[in-house]
């Protein structure tokens, strides 16, 4: 029997170390680092690159100045439309629909961020970070009686960057924050995982491996591991 326990111990341990992204991202040349200041980046950093982040099953990649988002469309099809989204910043935006004879029409003036689908249910992101405006909503969207229609979900945090889901829940970094919102609830409600996140204003994209998130950013990644049953997450940020 103690063998056996012995075994079982030997192989988590081993698994856990195979799927840390800290471990990874050590082995990539990266190192533990302070920021001293919310979302400050140094003068002496200001060259550096931004780092994309992603995962292939529970092996995270890096890669500098790769601008993908992994969750977040910026066009998706519905069943009668297929939707743009258009986002100029502090001069505005709009979600545009286009059907099956090419014509279009505008749907909602708003800053629209993107899109993603969960569970067959499409999802509109709109958000603006410009000079001291930081917001953001989750939008659900339908297409009813031939017409799309947006019902709001929640208000965000902050404008939203990029997205992963899991199952029934969506995970949303903002510029500042780490949230979850389950959709799978028929009373959905924000949960925030990481407030006043070190990547605040210079997030890039996100990544997910079972309870870890990869945040791609200026300079470097941030590396969350969130214990969901206890409500609580560590934050570290790597740079070179």
């Amino acid at each position: 029997m103690k063998l056996i326990v012995a075994t079982i111990a030997i192989i988590a341990s081993s698994l856990v170390h195979a799927t840390d992204f800290s471990d990874q991202l050590q082995a990539m040349g990266f190192s533990k680092q302070v920021r001293e200041q919310r979302g400050g980046i140094h003068l002496d950093r200001i060259k550096l690159p931004f780092y994309g982040v992603k995962t292939t099953g529970t092996q995270l990649q890096v890669e500098a100045d790769q601008p993908v988002r992994n969750g977040i469309r910026t066009s998706i099809d519905g069943k009668l439309y297929r939707y743009q989204a258009i986002n100029n910043g502090e001069f505005g935006g709009k979600l545009l629909a286009t059907d099956a004879k090419a014509n279009s029409f505008t749907v909602v003036e708003d800053n629209i961020v993107g899109f993603f689908k969960l569970q067959n249910q499409l999802f509109v992101l709109t958000g603006l970070l410009h000079m001291g405006i930081d917001v953001g909503s989750l939008y659900r969207l339908d297409e009813v009686e031939g017409k799309p229609r947006l019902s709001l979900v929640t208000l965000l945090t902050g404008a939203p960057v990029d997205v992963v889901t899991d199952g029934g829940r969506v995970f949303i970094l903002t510029t500042g924050d780490l949230e979850m919102v389950d959709l799978s609830d028929h009373r959905p409600s924000l949960q925030i995982i990481v407030h006043d996140g070190p990547w605040y204003s210079v997030p890039f994209n996100l990544a997910m491996s079972g309870s870890q998130f990869a945040i791609g950013m200026h300079a470097g990644v941030v590396v969350v591991n969130y214990d969901k049953f206890r409500r609580q997450a560590t934050v570290q940020y790597y740079a070179k």
